[in-house]
């Protein structure tokens, strides 16, 4: 059985059974996929549903919008970053959590209502339960958290020592150990400032399977 779906993301919550957990709303540049249990990575496409555990990629031209299923949490990869995408469905919600090998990630993060948005790097781990950050990753020199709007917690991995991170501030966490929090500086930023905010109106279409095997097609309008 096919059912089809109209869905105008301005005004309605797009909320379905299942396995997806977010899609890739923009892709410009060099991006791929290596989705979960494969080997080999694909070109990552508008549009293309996004699995837990599946891996993106970006070349140094790339960029990438993902946005998750059931909240609009908007993530943006800058080029030359890797990550992977994680979510877990609980009913209708999807707790959501990154692993970024390394690169810029800007995120705006809707409330999690009680549970957290976690981000990990080979040096830290962020929990976030709502906010617009920008996060740069180098494994040699390790993480900045830029926090636009909220807070996060931030845990150097080798310390296990913990900082809380507010609107305004940059933190600063070292593969040797050390986290810092300061004001942040326009050099904190460097790299985000050409970060493309506007998607044009676009239609992205494509099938999913719910527990009891019926196929729907999905048609998504945006902005």
């Amino acid at each position: 059985m096919k059912n089809l779906l109209i869905i105008i993301f301005s005004l309605f919550t797009f909320v379905f059974a299942s396995s997806k957990v977010a899609i890739a709303i923009k892709v410009k540049g060099e991006a791929s996929i290596t989705y979960k249990g494969l080997n080999t990575a694909q070109a990552l496409k508008p549009g293309s549903p996004l699995n837990d555990q599946d891996k993106i990629k970006t070349g140094q031209d790339g960029f990438v919008a993902i946005m998750y299923l059931d909240d609009k949490t908007v993530l943006k990869m800058l080029g030359d970053s890797d990550m992977t995408i994680m979510g877990q469905r609980s009913g209708a919600k999807i707790n959501k959590s990154i692993d970024i090998k390394y690169g810029k990630i800007s995120a705006s993060v809707a409330s999690q209502k009680g549970k957290e948005f976690r981000i990990s790097t080979p040096t830290s781990v962020a929990s976030v339960k709502g906010t617009d950050l920008a996060i740069s990753s180098n494994p040699s020199t390790g993480d900045s958290f830029t926090l636009i709007e909220g807070l996060i917690e931030v845990t150097n991995s080798l310390t296990g020592e913990s900082t809380e991170v507010q609107q305004g501030e940059t933190a600063f966490s070292t593969p040797e150990g050390s986290l810092d929090v300061s004001q942040t500086t326009e050099e904190d930023l460097e790299g985000f400032e050409d970060v493309d905010m506007q998607t044009s109106t676009q239609e992205l279409r494509f099938e999913v399977e719910d527990d009891s095997g019926n196929t729907k097609e999905i048609i998504i309008k945006f902005q």
